[in-house]
């Protein structure tokens, strides 16, 4: 697939730090998209949520200090950005955090959707406070992530700064409907949504441009009647952070292997992302050779609906883990599967590929996979689909290293960060 570096952006204005990105709360591809354009002298400011300040650098390393190990993910969002120009806000992360503590309780919707409304409001507005001072300096560029811009967007525009929405999953509208559906579009174009996905919308139309992160983010937007031409599409690919985890070699299975084949799924546990097609798929498949590896966010009630599977003696739930586990269950395992109904573009699949896996997925992944190369394409919502593939893989062993090699090369040769950034530069240019 052709990365796609489109630009409606004007082509005046001088090169040096022009680009102010906002990646919002948590650990988002912007945070390492910002880590580029530093590189590259580009970037003038980088607006986020909570971002580890140098003096917390040094105390989340220290083993002596209590409740430090808890805080390592905030310590996974550093990049190598001078801190001169990092702005963050964690009280929009904190009101964020405390909507999502909510789900899962009975009647606690409306307040979630409340507070996460009212942590992009606040996020916009502290956005909105440092723009016109950036584009007093130079800056010609605001490259905010979607549901964060809000206020902030018009005081850009106001500035003379071109806007760039940034996108990393299918239009609003049709996510809950393509899960519903099982990843087919509907017959009529949905409804405008409301709530959260609603807010999102608002910053979508307030762009210049929108960058979505696949070529099925971009189906998904023309299906809605979106202004194809301001939509570009440029795959991410996979962090510097992972890359430098993984081991120099790994174990491919082959001829006269027996251990099991281990299958891996990553990511949270429930319909969206194909773990119905899973449980059906592996109930299916009577193997004993066969490992099938979980990691991934499970509430209770996807505990109680996948309790089969969960209980299976060939599957092992490993809960949510941190990057440097990940990598190394990525890198002994043969295949991965990720039969999604919605994404726009999975990390967790390039992760996989770069491990060295075969890759089991569908269209609607928004992956780089090509059938019979680096893995095989199953149509959604097909469980028998899904496990003739897994029997496929299963009576040709010798796939796993040459899909595994495959996706390895092409991800370190057309994927990696310092080609997101290359084709991310082009794009503002």
């Amino acid at each position: 697939m052709a990365t796609d570096t489109r630009s409606e952006l004007d082509r005046g204005g001088g090169v040096g730090r022009d680009v102010v990105i906002s990646s919002g709360n948590r650990n988002f591809h912007l945070l390492f998209s910002a880590a580029e354009m530093a590189r590259r002298n580009r970037l003038a400011l980088l607006i986020c949520g909570g971002y580890p300040t140098p003096l917390e650098q040094k105390l989340l390393k220290s083993p002596k200090i209590p409740g430090a190990a808890k805080l390592s993910r905030l310590l996974g969002r550093k990049e190598e950005i001078p801190d001169d120009l990092i702005r963050q806000n964690r009280l929009s992360e904190a009101i964020s955090v405390a909507g999502i503590s909510l789900r899962g309780v009975p009647r606690a919707k409306f307040a979630d959707i409340a507070l996460q409304k009212k942590a992009f409001e606040i996020y916009g507005r502290h956005a909105a406070r440092h723009l016109p001072q950036a584009a007093k300096k130079g800056a010609r560029i605001y490259h905010y992530r979607a549901g964060f811009g809000q206020s902030s967007v018009k005081v850009a525009a106001d500035a003379g700064m071109k806007t760039i929405c940034d996108h990393s999953i299918v239009h609003p509208a049709l996510l809950d409907v393509l899960v519903a559906n099982g990843g087919r579009f509907p017959e009529v174009r949905p409804p405008r949504p409301d709530g959260i996905w609603g807010v999102i919308q608002d910053d979508l139309e307030r762009a210049d441009l929108v960058l979505v992160n696949s070529d099925f983010v971009a189906e998904t937007f023309a299906f809605m009647g979106f202004d194809q031409s301001r939509i570009a599409v440029i795959y991410q690919g996979v962090e510097d952070k992972f890359l430098t985890r993984l081991p120099a070699q790994r174990e491919y299975y082959g001829q006269g292997s027996t251990r099991p084949v281990r299958f891996l799924f990553a990511g949270g546990v429930g319909p969206r992302k194909g773990v119905d097609e899973i449980a059906d798929a592996f109930a299916a498949i009577p193997h004993a050779r066969v490992e099938l590896h979980i990691a991934g966010s499970l509430t209770a009630s996807a505990r109680q609906k996948y309790d089969a599977l969960l209980s299976d003696p060939r599957v092992t739930y490993h809960g949510m883990l941190p990057q440097g586990e990940l990598v190394k269950l990525m890198s002994c395992t043969d295949a991965f599967i990720f039969p999604s109904r919605a994404e726009g573009s999975a990390r967790v699949v390039f992760e996989a590929m770069a491990a060295g896996c075969a890759v089991i997925t569908t269209k609607n992944a928004g992956s780089v996979v090509e059938d019979g190369e680096g893995g095989l394409l199953v149509a959604v919502s097909d469980p028998a689909g899904l496990s003739g593939a897994i029997e496929k893989m299963l009576n040709e062993t010798a796939s796993f290293s040459r899909m595994g090699r495959f996706n390895r090369s092409l991800i370190l040769e057309r994927y990696t960060q310092k080609n997101y950034g290359a084709n991310l530069e082009a794009l503002y240019q």
